[in-house]
């Protein structure tokens, strides 16, 4: 496992104002995630998971609190510059698959690829290489219709590592799937992550997963509570 840092936040903090009354939802977080490093995330619902993935992820600004992706703060970046550092450097991976129902497999994989700037041959490529990778060879032209719900999961695995991100952000991506499915995907999942050096944090309530990965973060009240 490389020993580059790839993740790293200070004091991290996150209030909303409702009413004229703040609510903190994050309260001083640190947390730093290495290249190659899987790492879970746990606590119960409304400890702030996603609200931490929502920070980290660029998708909302912290209160305050440092936040750095591959060695570069973004915490003060404006909308559209958190869009661009997001293309760069961070992969989603949601509960739900979210794919392009009128595209293919790996059309799903091809077309971010395109908006970042890969000519189509190059997405192409790399798309195969990871549909591959995951065992959908069988399944590149077919639409997610005609899918299963762990090969959606894993084509939405391939999309979001299509770009060579720094970080992969996952929240609760076996959650809707059968165990025999769930195990799968997470097997194929972590081997992948360990193969392309990418730092993850994944999101989930079951602890099994959970106790196979690097480290634990348990999220409680907002404050991180354990390593």
């Amino acid at each position: 496992m490389s020993n580059k840092i790839i993740l790293v936040t200070d004091a991290l903090t996150k209030v909303y104002t409702q009413a004229d009354q703040n609510l903190t939802v994050l309260h001083n977080v640190d947390v730093s995630v290495k290249s190659g490093e899987i790492v879970a995330l746990v606590g119960p619902s409304g400890s702030g998971k996603s609200t931490f993935l929502q920070m980290v992820g660029l998708l909302d600004q912290p209160t305050k609190g440092m936040l750095s992706i591959n060695g570069e703060n973004v915490a003060g970046l404006s909308a559209g510059e958190r869009t661009l550092k997001r293309r760069e450097f961070i992969g989603f991976i949601y509960q739900f698959h979210y794919l392009l129902p009128e595209f293919s497999a790996i059309e799903n994989v091809i077309i971010p690829q395109m908006i970042a700037g890969k000519s189509r041959e190059e997405a192409r490529e790399r798309g195969v290489e990871l549909l591959t990778s995951l065992k959908l060879d069988y399944r590149l032209e077919h639409r997610p219709a005609t899918m299963s719900g762990g090969e959606q999961q894993r084509v939405a695995i391939a999309r979001a590592l299509a770009n060579n991100p720094k970080l992969l952000l996952a929240d609760e991506p076996t959650g809707n799937l059968d165990p025999e499915t769930s195990e799968t995907v997470f097997e194929l999942l972590m081997t992948l992550v360990r193969d392309t050096g990418v730092g993850a944090i994944i999101a989930t309530h079951n602890m099994n997963i959970a106790e196979r990965m690097d480290r634990i973060l348990e999220l409680k009240n907002g404050r991180i509570m354990s390593y």
